[in-house]
């Protein structure tokens, strides 16, 4: 895992992305999820992978489904590398 310092992160600029990109419920609901996200990485950015492992797991057993249905569920509703590229990627910290 690249190293990148969590605690520096500015996380306004991806907060207003969200708030006006997203909006409504869903961008508010994103908001929470990555601040309970960014404090784990703030703690040891290792335990992401870990985290990662765990919500899918629960959202399989939630779904009656695998955690590979669900990770391929979300990778096919994710946004586009494009997009991702052009829009998100700048609003999180470089690496060290």
């Amino acid at each position: 895992m690249t190293a990148v310092d969590w605690d520096d992160f500015d996380f306004e600029p991806l907060v207003h992305e969200l708030r006006e990109g997203v909006g409504g419920p869903d961008g508010e609901r994103m908001i929470w999820a990555f601040e309970r996200a960014l404090g784990v990485a703030r703690i040891d950015p290792d335990l992401l992978e870990y985290v990662l492992a765990a919500v899918v797991c629960l959202l399989a057993r939630s779904t009656d489904q695998s955690p590979r249905a669900v990770l391929e569920a979300f990778g096919r509703r994710s946004i586009s590398d494009r997009e991702w590229r052009e829009r998100y990627v700048d609003l999180f910290p470089a690496s060290l």
